[in-house]
């Protein structure tokens, strides 16, 4: 697995050493102190300290919208998950309750709100079907859109 630091310190540490080798060859026609020499090299070492700061900043910063993309879609399929066994509970109620026709209903649940859509025989079919899907457990709310159709 790559280190996501590695490369920036790479890099980091062949422009230090370039910047090294360069101040080496410029000098060679001329004689600087080994004081000039030693504050030459502190800088080069302190830029490249500040570098690979800069670079494991970058390299958190992105983890860290990884590890909250990553936890936001975990939550995201929970709740899809949960949905869909709040809308087979649903179905199983509606199927379960005698002389309740079941078979027009179509029911959809998003974030624990049930909707019901779809066709029933009469106003206390529409209820019931209401009271049904209310009593699931995890259901927030329901939204009855079943129609009265007499003979459906």
């Amino acid at each position: 697995m790559n280190n996501p630091i590695r490369k920036p310190l790479r890099k980091t540490l062949a422009i230090a050493t370039a910047g090294v080798l360069s101040l080496g060859l410029i000098a060679c026609d001329q004689k600087p102190s080994a004081e000039q020499v030693g504050k030459d090299i502190d800088r080069a070492v302190d830029k490249t300290g500040e570098q690979l700061a800069q670079a494991a900043d970058k390299a958190g910063d992105k983890m860290e919208r990884a590890r909250t993309a990553v936890s936001e879609k975990a939550a995201n399929a929970g709740a899809a998950v949960a949905d869909a066994a709040i809308t087979a509970k649903v179905k199983s109620a509606l199927v379960a309750e005698p002389g309740l026709k079941s078979t027009g209903i179509d029911v959809v649940t998003e974030k624990g709100v049930v909707s019901l859509y779809g066709t029933t025989v009469s106003d206390a079919s529409r209820d019931r079907a209401t009271q049904l899907a209310a009593a699931v457990e995890g259901v927030k709310a329901v939204e009855n859109n079943l129609a009265v159709v007499q003979g459906s």
